[in-house]
């Protein structure tokens, strides 16, 4: 089996008591009960049972249990079996800790008999995920909070994002979705990604005054404007390669069919894969879940030793024993199955960004960093490919005013506009500001603004 997608969605405000976190946990496992009960699933609380898949898959649930004081476990399993042999497993817990109560998912992907061949697999969120999510209150993945689709409007708005996708602490993806004319590139984009990333990303629309402000926090290489879709991982800095953030230019998303409505599905699977494998590979199951089973299964042996008063019952001990060991068994060799799944997925990742640096090599000569390894073709744009380095002693620059942000000038770099009416520029302290954030360096000789052009200001630098 290979896990195609991991949750994890925790609890923490108001869990101070235990009291809180079991009746938490009592209410989760209810909103799973009844998802099971709509699947069509009977009689739950016997542990084991069958439900109707939507493909008439052959479907079957389990549900086990431990409790260790006032932490507890419950865990749901419910496995389908298509008529062709491929195997589906998805694995949904609740665990009540010393300090939270937390969520734990997984769905897995197999074969019944041993084939090698192609599995086409395009995981979806599960419905459940959604039904938690849409419970009052807060969700957190680690450090981060789980959100809906947020719009940001503002410069300072999107200045707040920037600063959160730059934070250190950040644990989830952040998508940005920017518009064109107030819209997606493509339709209800932002909708459809919050949708099929819930509980793994966090997605955000941002307009053009947000999007001037992700590029004025971030850098011109890391910037996401008019149209464009853009991933920022979590450890991002204003220095990261840019390859490592992937981005798609409107022209981009549309060019992947000729109906943006198709393009638009096109592109869903792919994010869709692309951040979904990620979760499998780093979601880390809560600790907790371990341990409250490890001490569950102590204390029932330690019962049974402590009754055992004849050869009989010595006997029953033994036979608990010696399914104790076989289950362990299974679960080492499920653990081999999945560190052997990472390595190879690591080697596999690896590869692909071999290849894709050399291609990108031959492409770009002055490339000299690794591509994206992500294999849905994002690409910086041509503003970013065109990127000038840090000013010269001596060099002639100049710039366009395009937005005005509550400290300084958001400036872009232009060529000449032709006038000849430069003047001095003592006062223009936003717009030095400005330069300076935007070239790292104050060290000009002279600024001076065009007393021709309109629509913001014009500034000619000598460095």
């Amino acid at each position: 089996m290979q896990k195609v997608a991991a949750y994890l969605l925790e609890r923490r405000d108001g869990m101070e008591w235990a009291a809180a976190r079991a009746a938490e946990a009592a209410d989760l496992r209810a909103a799973i009960e009844a998802w099971l009960q709509e699947k069509g699933a009977t009689n739950i609380g016997t542990g084991a049972g069958s439900y109707v898949a939507e493909d008439d898959s052959d479907a079957t649930f389990e549900l086990l249990t431990s409790q260790d004081g006032d932490r507890s476990w419950a865990l749901y399993r419910l496995a389908e079996v298509t008529s062709d042999g491929r195997r589906f497993v998805a694995s949904i817990s609740v665990t009540a800790g010393t300090k939270d109560v937390a969520v734990y998912g997984t769905m897995e992907v197999g074969s019944v008999a041993t084939q090698v061949n192609q599995v086409d697999v395009d995981p979806r969120c599960p419905k459940v995920i959604r039904t938690l999510l849409d419970r009052s209150g807060t969700w957190y993945h680690g450090a981060s909070t789980l959100r809906a689709l947020t719009h940001v409007a503002g410069f300072d708005s999107g200045e707040a994002v920037a600063l959160e996708i730059a934070h250190a602490g950040r644990t989830v993806p952040y998508v940005v979705v920017s518009t064109e004319y107030g819209a997606p590139a493509l339709p209800a984009l932002d909708e459809k990604l919050a949708y099929d990333l819930a509980g793994i990303a966090d997605v955000f629309t941002v307009d053009d005054a947000a999007a001037w402000a992700l590029t004025d926090t971030l850098r011109k290489p890391l910037s996401c404007y008019s149209g464009a879709v853009r991933v920022y991982w979590p450890g991002c800095h204003v220095n990261d390669n840019p390859f490592r953030h992937p981005l798609w230019t409107a022209a981009r998303l549309r060019s992947l069919d000729d109906d943006d409505r198709r393009a638009r599905e096109r592109f869903r699977r792919r994010l869709r894969q692309l951040i979904m494998r990620a979760s499998a590979i780093s979601v880390v199951r809560p600790r907790e879940i371990d341990e409250i089973r490890n001490a569950a299964a102590r204390a029932e042996l330690a019962a049974v030793k402590a009754q055992a008063k004849s050869l009989a019952d010595f006997e029953v001990l033994a036979d608990t024993y010696a399914a104790d060991n076989d289950k362990l068994r299974e679960e080492l060799v499920g653990r081999d199955e999945d560190i052997a799944m990472l390595q190879r997925e690591v080697a596999r990742l690896e590869s692909e960004r071999e290849g894709l640096l050399y291609h990108l090599q031959q492409a770009r000569p002055d490339a000299t960093d690794a591509a994206s390894d992500d294999g849905v073709n994002p690409d910086l744009g041509e503003d970013d490919a065109s990127e000038e380095g840090p000013p010269t002693a001596g060099e002639v620059r100049f710039y366009k005013k395009r937005y005005a942000a509550p400290t300084h000038d958001v400036l872009v770099p232009v060529g000449d506009c032709g006038h000849n009416s430069w003047q001095g520029a003592n006062k223009a302290d936003k717009a030095k500001k400005g330069i300076a954030k935007l070239e790292g360096t104050e060290a000009w000789r002279l600024v001076q603004h065009c007393g021709k052009c309109t629509g913001g200001g014009f500034w000619r630098v000598e460095w």
